[in-house]
């Protein structure tokens, strides 16, 4: 199988899951960025950063590019070619860490269908409090990367995630921002051969100002 891959932690938390289950053999990870900004979207960590991590972790990654806003045709068009890719290697599933979500598992299962691909959610139903506890009591290390400033203060982006971070969260965002109200990427941990290195620049924003994003860098 390959992983769905974010950069951030629950992508590096289920992996961490896989690695630790005998009934899964982990074949690479899967990216999609931006063709236009040569980022992973929503994200916005650069496809260097994301090609460092999969290097830190000895993993193959296999990278989709997409033009910018790309639709749900385009994307499935994109990620049909890609898995047809990875059948003839002899991979036939896809790890997603998603953690309650029920409209995002629904359209991933019925895509991986179509596709001839099966889905594994090693996080799926897991409390996300305890989520986030066990990705930091493992020794995971990872900096947030994007605040969706409607749901969170921007005056969040650039730090670190750790429990001093998960006490400082308001009650109505969820610890592992599953809500989609802040992203990570993840350098260090338990699962990783050597700490992935970056630089940091400006705080930049997106979607009219709604995304606050930490511009790291290789």
């Amino acid at each position: 199988m390959v992983v769905s891959w974010s950069g951030g932690k629950d992508s590096a938390f289920a992996l961490y899951q896989l690695i630790n289950n005998n009934e899964y053999k982990v074949r690479g990870l899967l990216s999609s960025t931006s063709l236009e900004s040569a980022r992973l979207p929503i994200h916005e960590v650069t496809r260097e950063l994301i090609h460092s991590q999969a290097e830190a972790l000895g993993c193959q990654l296999y990278e989709v590019q997409l033009p910018a806003a790309a639709g749900n045709e385009k994307y499935e068009l994109e990620m049909g070619r890609q898995f047809k890719e990875l059948k003839g290697a002899g991979i036939n599933a896809v790890a997603y860490a998603d953690l309650f979500l029920e409209d995002i598992k629904e359209y991933r299962e019925g895509l991986l269908q179509r596709l001839g691909m099966s889905g594994v959610y090693p996080l799926w139903k897991k409390d996300t409090a305890v989520a986030a506890n066990q990705f930091i009591d493992a020794g995971f290390e990872a900096v947030v990367t994007t605040v969706d400033t409607d749901k969170l203060s921007e005056e969040f982006v650039g730090r670190n995630f750790t429990k001093e971070f998960l006490s400082s969260l308001p009650g109505n965002v969820d610890p592992c921002g599953e809500n989609g109200e802040f992203h990570t990427f993840v350098f260090n941990g338990p699962i990783f051969k050597k700490k992935v290195e970056f630089t940091t620049g400006e705080i930049f924003h997106t979607f009219a100002g709604r995304f606050a994003h930490y511009d790291l860098n290789k």
